[in-house]
This record gives structure tokens, sequence and C-alpha cells, in this order.
């Protein structure tokens, strides 16, 4: 958990394995590295200079020998503080230079497609719905829980239609008010859910033998035909 949130943070994973070294270790020469890391020494130097651009190790030299420290975890949130201010400073810039007439249709791999995806979710207050809902996955079920409670803390109202063979995951769900739930005929057991909010719709894919993919649209008459089609379904569909 804690190396995967470091690489999602912009770490690679041999920067993530010597930045964990060096806090246990404390300062350390380059060769206490190498024999703690089990990195070759080209790669840990590599490493370290990505490491001290980035801002999360510091450099001593004592008697012309480098001694490299790690910094302070809690100083990681102030180098993504001013990561975040940076960006707003030429988020402006951007957006001017972005093609008005660009495809709606954005396509994501991997979880941190996902992710994206639902942090956008949370930019809509009106209900949103959810077809073919269905056990999430291991490595993305942590971020869903903490992405229900802070669209409840927003107040956004969901409707889930949920697979029939998924029903005692629909009764966990059932605690993340506001939310309503109904249950999908036997007959419905396709492997995409279909996340419809705002004028987007969002399609995700999970596969055991390819990378999960999500696909954005924006479009409102798409958006309309697929609410119109999930109210037909949820009259269909039975009571939790």
């Amino acid at each position: 958990m804690i190396q995967e949130t470091l690489q999602e943070i912009g770490l690679s994973k041999n920067e993530t394995k010597i930045y964990l070294a060096l806090l246990e270790l404390g300062p350390s020469l380059i060769g206490k590295i190498c024999g703690k890391t089990k990195i070759h020494r080209r790669n840990v130097y590599d490493s370290i200079e990505m490491l001290k651009n980035k801002g999360f190790i510091s450099l001593i030299n004592i008697n012309n020998r480098n001694i490299f420290e790690a910094i302070n975890p809690k100083k990681i949130l102030n180098i993504l503080e001013e990561k975040k201010q940076s960006i707003e400073q030429i988020l402006p810039s951007l957006l001017e230079r972005k093609n008005k007439d660009q495809s709606k249709i954005q396509v994501y791999f991997g979880k941190n497609g996902k992710k994206l995806i639902f942090e956008d979710k949370l930019n809509y207050k009106k209900e949103q719905y959810v077809l073919n809902a269905h056990k999430p996955s291991k490595i993305i079920s942590n971020y869903l829980e903490n992405y229900h409670l802070r669209r409840i803390k927003k107040k956004i109202p969901l409707k889930m239609l949920f697979l029939n063979k998924d029903i005692e995951v629909a009764k966990q769900f059932n605690k993340y008010n506001p939310i309503k739930i109904k249950i999908l005929p036997k007959i419905f057991t396709s492997p995409i859910a279909i996340n419809i909010y705002g004028n987007k719709v969002a399609f995700f894919l999970n596969s055991e033998s390819i990378e999960p993919i999500s696909i954005l649209i924006e479009d409102q008459n798409l958006t309309k035909s697929f609410k119109e089609h999930f109210e037909t379904l949820w009259e269909l569909s039975k009571e939790l």
C-alpha cells in the first residue's frame, strides 16, 4: 500500500525502494543503500539523482563522502502542495490552448484511469446512475470506499442497478446514503459497468486477460438516451 501510493504520486519503483530504505537507515553512504535495497549501484545513483530533484532526499558531503538522507515524510504534503500551486498557475494558459472542437471521447487504461473518472464525478451534484454495478476489484475497492465517503459528504444522490450475481455486494453498498439500489433480472450479465452523470457516460471494462479499460464520452444526446434506458430497467428491476 505504501509503495503503491508513493508510485502514484510520481516515484518510480526504484526511487520508492530507496526512499523507504533511507527512512529506515537514516543518513547513509551509497554502499549501504545498495546493500539494503539490492539495487545495482549505477541504478541507485540514477534514482538518487531523481529523488534529489523531486525533493525527497537531501545530500551532505562529509570528508568528500556523499551521505544521503530521506526527508521527513510530513514534508511530502508540502511538495505536493507546491506542485498543485504550480499547476494552478499554468492552468489558465493550458485551457486557452485547448482545442474546443476536439473529440469528446477519452480512453483510459488501468486503475488510475478509473480514478480520474470517479474524481470527475464528484464535480457533478445532480443524481447519478450506475448500470451493471458489480463487485469491485481488490485493487480499487479501498479507493471506492474513500470515494463514496466524499460523495456522501457532498450529498450527491446515486441510483445503482446491480447484477443479480452480486446481491450481497449490493447490500454492502446500501450503507452509502444518499443511494437507491435495485437488482437487475438474471438475464443481465454484462461485464461492462456504465456510469451516467452530468452530460457524460463512462464505460468500465474489466477483464482478467487485459488491462482495465475506461471510456468516457461527453455527449448530451447519448447521456439522455442512457438515462432513459436506465429508468426503463429500473422499473423492471426488483427491490434490494
